[in-house]
This record gives C-alpha cells, structure tokens and sequence, in this order.
C-alpha cells in the first residue's frame, strides 16, 4: 500500500510538472494553443454586439483597438467606416435585433503571432434585422484577434442578400 501511495504521489508530481498553467486550466508542455468557452474576451465580444443591436457607438467603439480593422466578407474598413456602416442601417429605419450567440470559445496561442495576437474568438451571431413590416434573419461567422482587451481584428462572413434588399 505504501508503494502505491509513493507512486501515485511520484506520478501526480510527474505530470504537473510537465504541464503549464493558463486560466487555471493544466495545459501539456507541448501544446501550441488551448481553447476555453467563457473569458474577459468572450465576454468583450458579446458587450460589443449588445452595443451594436442598441446602436450605443461609445460602448460598441471601446471594445476596439484604434487601429482595428474589419474584414466584411472580403471588404475591409476601419472603425469609423464600420461605424458609419452600422448607422446607415439606422438611418434606413433598420432595427437590429441579436437573437442569440451560439457558439462561442477563445483560442489562446501560447506563443504570439507575427502581429502579437495570441487570443482569437470565434463566434457565430444570430440577427433578426427589421425595416416596416419586412424581417430577415442573418446568421454571421465571426473571428476577432484581440490584444489588451481590445479587439484589434474582424473577420466577418454571412450572406448579404437579404440584407441589400433592406436597404434598399
């Protein structure tokens, strides 16, 4: 018995040490990256498409590096044309609805990328958009880079078609 408790101890010490902790979770020596569900950044994201649905630009802008840059299916802007962006479908009379954010996680490199980064949110953000008596819904695919709690980088995919035919 005794011989057993000593190996279990040997062992436990074995494996933490060859392991790192990150937001309290063991990661392996050799790993490159780990994925968590819930973080300040998940959250970062959700604040900013809460602002956006209720069209608050100071709190939609400050969950964004100065610099950032948006990637719209291909199109890419700066956050003063994405903002503008946005209000343009106000001014369409084009109400924004987030009906859910389904998944949601953060990948986290253990290792920076060329640019810095080591933190990548990937979501997928259900919206119901609304102009008179017409609704679509839009499902958009989103990865942000983020880097001192600012998101310094958007990609965005989703089908537009719906979405010219509201504004117009």
């Amino acid at each position: 018995m005794k011989n057993l408790v000593v190996f279990s101890l040997a062992l436990i010490t074995l494996l933490m040490s060859c392991d790192k902790k990150s937001n309290s979770l063991s990661v392996p020596s050799n790993a490159k990256a780990y994925t968590i569900d819930s973080s300040a950044n998940t959250d970062l994201v959700i604040k900013a498409a809460n602002s956006m649905v209720k069209y608050d630009t100071t709190a939609y802008k400050s969950c964004y590096s100065s610099d950032v840059v948006f990637h719209d299916n291909g199109d890419s802007a700066n956050i003063h044309q994405n903002v503008a962006g946005i209000k343009a479908f106000y001014d369409k009379g084009i109400v924004w609805k987030l009906n859910k954010i389904g998944a949601i996680w953060e990948t986290i490199f253990i290792e920076p990328k060329k640019n810095e980064v080591t933190s990548y949110v990937i979501s997928y953000q259900n919206y119901t958009l609304t102009k008179g008596n017409k609704s679509i819904v839009v499902r958009f695919n989103v990865l942000n880079n983020i880097k001192d709690g600012k998101m310094v980088a958007e990609w965005l995919r989703y089908d537009r078609s719906g979405i010219n035919e509201l504004m117009k």
